[in-house]
């Protein structure tokens, strides 16, 4: 590496609170608007990642209103905002290890982890020129980082935002050499390890919360076309498909629930336009696989335990996070009840990403409908979901 890489002196500097409380206009729960500064974009950390930190007392969240994009954290009472990062390249693939004060993100080609308390730095990796790295992992007791790298490919360049799909399939078919790595983090000297190489397009990492040695990675591309879900054992390379798909079935969007063995997604039998869309979870070794109806396949699903579960709502008419309650009587769900409206117009507008708090009294939510291209929400889930409205019960804009 050229240089030391060092923070600059803003890292640390508050920013009075930017948030205000309002009555969802369709759900009647509290809804706090954390981030209002004009003309920025603002995100929480993609949802299966732990934003949530400081026993949930704070959020971790990414914003350009410095001019580059850097890593800031939300006290969730005060609303006060601190900037965690002042670094000279954009911040990209964050995460955070679970149940530590500690994260995680590509800074340009390095990999850096960063203590959230004394916002110290440190290089662990640098990728090698002409790969692509994706979401970070950090193991569950906190000793490696884990990631995918992807082969960059000259149709890279000519990626059309207006035709993603195609793009995607292209990139998949061409089959750009991928790898699965991990890497010590208090062993400056030591030589990442490779866990999978292939010619596949790999991406998404993600850590058990309580397994070190288990981790889940997608096969990247359009998802009726590619076998997405699989799960690596670190210690032994063994790698396996934990929800094998049909020919006529797509999954994706996999996270981990709390208890580090089950693991969420959701997806679709048929076709897309015609779909018959699902969500499930299913214990990492394909065991215990339990799947219930969905409204549409255009959204995200997270949960903590299996007794509460949010999806986005979707872009095609439901503009809502929507939340399901296990019921054990029926060995189902109860719901779906709106919780929060996102006004989420279209693929190409900002995807909510709803994310639980640990305990499951709060939901991050990104959005739009504020004025910016994107913004930080926190809603309360209330104690009794039958205060809000069924998504049976409203007006469905098709």
């Amino acid at each position: 590496m050229e240089t030391i890489l060092q923070q600059g002196p803003k890292a640390g500097r508050h920013w009075p609170a930017e948030a205000e409380t309002y009555e969802d206009p369709i759900t009647g729960t509290t809804v706090r608007r954390f981030t209002n500064y004009p003309n920025t974009t603002n995100r929480h950390l993609y949802f299966t990642e732990p934003a949530f930190y400081d026993d949930g007392r704070r959020l971790l969240f990414r914003s350009d209103r410095d001019g580059s994009r850097d890593l800031y954290s939300v006290d969730l009472e005060s609303g006060l905002l601190t900037q965690l990062t002042d670094l000279p390249q954009e911040i990209d693939g964050t995460t955070r290890f679970p149940d530590r004060n500690t994260a995680l993100f590509w800074c340009g080609r390095r990999l850096v982890s960063l203590d959230l308390e004394t916002l110290e730095i440190a290089t662990h990796y640098e990728r090698p020129e002409g790969y692509y790295g994706g979401h970070l992992g950090g193991t569950a007791d906190g000793t490696r980082a884990v990631v995918a790298l992807s082969e960059a490919l000259d149709l890279d360049d000519e990626r059309d935002p207006e035709n993603r799909e195609v793009w995607m399939n292209a990139r998949m078919e061409a089959g750009p050499r991928s790898k699965v790595i991990s890497m010590p983090i208090e062993d400056g000297s030591a030589e990442p390890s490779v866990h999978v190489d292939t010619e596949r397009w790999l991406t998404h990492v993600n850590t058990s919360p309580t397994n070190p040695e288990l981790i889940t990675y997608c096969e990247e591309g359009p998802w009726e076309e590619a076998d997405r879900i699989w799960g690596l054992n670190l210690e032994t390379d063994e790698t396996w498909q934990v929800r094998p798909t049909d020919a006529d079935e797509a999954v994706g969007h996999e996270h981990w629930l709390a208890d580090g063995e089950h693991v969420g997604y959701h997806g679709w039998r048929g076709s897309r336009d015609d779909p018959d869309a699902f969500f499930g979870q299913v214990r990492y070794d394909g065991t215990d696989r339990r799947e219930w109806p969905a409204p549409d396949i255009y959204t995200h699903f997270h949960s903590i335990t299996r007794d509460l579960i949010v999806g986005d709502g979707t872009h095609r008419g439901v503009p809502h996070l929507l939340l399901w309650r296990w019921n054990a009587d029926a060995d189902g769900y109860d719901g779906p009840w709106a919780l929060a409206t996102h006004d989420w117009t279209g693929d190409d507008d900002v995807h909510p990403h709803g994310r639980l708090s640990p305990d499951g009294s709060r939901i991050a939510f990104d959005s739009s409908r504020g004025g910016n291209e994107s913004d930080v929400y926190v809603v309360d889930v209330p104690d009794d979901l039958e205060d809000l409205p069924r998504l049976e019960d409203l007006e469905v804009v098709s």
